[in-house]
């Protein structure tokens, strides 16, 4: 296949407000670093360097994120493209499909979300050929996965069937996507051997996603029809608004038939929550991890990310999150991480407005 096919979507278009306080509405998760001076955003988009030309390199983000989006990847303006409402993952892609097309009428299109940590790139890059490659042959949607090394309970999970061929990497038909799993499912899908986590990568041709959105969510696909330039913003807006707000993954990739998953064999982190903080950071010896200035006392289990000038100190007490910056810390015990965007509903009910 001629790489110069290829056009990638990055969805940069998340709030990530399971990262507050550090994800705020005018800078959310994708536009933070953590293990790099660059933020996840200008990362992602490194990571495609040598693959696909700036100039076939998309990124989809809401309106009010478009300019610190250009600062943050240096892509020609036309490259970045404003949702004007959020309407989930279905439309975005959707919407991506129209714009791929019109770069290239035999485009093979690269979805990655913004907010993913992987290295190395050459084995990236090389698991995405692999998928293009299948994708232009054979007209199905493919995913990438990877195999699972710990029961998480924070990814979704696919299930494999027989391998499609004899090349390297594997790609095997997909069984069935299956959701989030509790402990104890994570835990046998783990033993059984024929699960990996779905990473929310997608490859395809658009008119391939085009065909299953009008088969599966038929409203979508009349709404999409409907735009004839998808470059128009204008255009774009009068009609994004009333676009169905689901997901790809219900709306489409459960129910499609032609499915393959090529297994990845490169490092992967969706960073989800803070606890992303905690794999890529060696703990002392109580199990404690620290970003930024900390000190643990008496403490075990503990992790804090310090995002501003001063000490933060935890003294006395066993597995908490604490998060620091310039105008708000969160403490929180460190097993309910995920109960933060409830602490960003409850504030948006204050009328708590300049802390989000």
């Amino acid at each position: 296949m001629d790489e110069k096919r290829i056009v990638a979507l990055v969805m940069a278009g998340g709030g990530g407000t399971r990262f507050w306080p550090r994800s705020r509405r005018l800078r959310p998760k994708q536009f933070l670093a953590f293990e790099d001076e660059r933020s996840l955003l200008a990362l992602t988009v490194d990571r495609l360097s040598g693959l696909v030309p700036p100039e076939q390199t998309l990124v989809i983000t809401g309106k009010q994120h478009v300019d610190l989006a250009a600062r943050e990847t240096n892509l020609p303006p036309a490259s970045i493209v404003g949702e004007p409402c959020l309407r989930d993952t279905a439309a975005c892609i959707g919407y991506g499909a129209l714009l791929a097309r019109s770069i290239r009428e035999d485009a093979v299109m690269l979805v990655t979300p913004a907010d993913h940590i992987i290295s190395p790139t050459d084995r990236f890059q090389a698991i995405v050929r692999r998928a293009a490659e299948i994708a232009a042959s054979s007209n199905v949607l493919v995913t990438i996965g990877l195999r699972p090394h710990r029961p998480a309970t924070g990814y979704g999970y696919i299930e494999t069937g027989e391998r499609i061929d004899d090349a390297r990497p594997s790609a095997r038909k997909v069984v069935r996507f299956c959701e989030k799993p509790d402990q104890e499912t994570a835990r046998r899908f783990l033993l059984a051997g024929r699960y990996v986590w779905n990473s929310g990568m997608l490859v395809f041709t658009p008119n391939v996603m085009l065909d299953a959105i009008k088969k599966h969510l038929p409203e979508l696909h009349a709404g999409l029809m409907s735009i004839k330039d998808p470059f128009d913003a204008g255009e774009v807006a009068r009609v994004y608004e009333e676009l169905p707000r689901i997901s790809i993954d219900f709306g489409v990739l459960e129910k499609a038939e032609d499915k393959v998953v090529v297994e990845a064999d490169f490092e992967w982190d969706d960073v989800g929550t803070f606890e992303a903080l905690a794999r890529h950071r060696e703990p002392d010896a109580e199990n404690n991890v620290a970003r930024g200035e900390a000190v643990f006392v008496d403490s075990k289990g503990s992790l804090i990310d310090n995002d501003a000038e001063g000490l933060v100190v935890v003294c006395g007490l066993d597995d908490v999150l604490v998060v620091r910056t310039q105008d708000a810390v969160l403490v929180i015990p460190r097993k309910d991480a995920e109960r933060v965007k409830e602490v960003v509903a409850r504030l948006e009910e204050l009328g708590r407005e300049r802390f989000l």
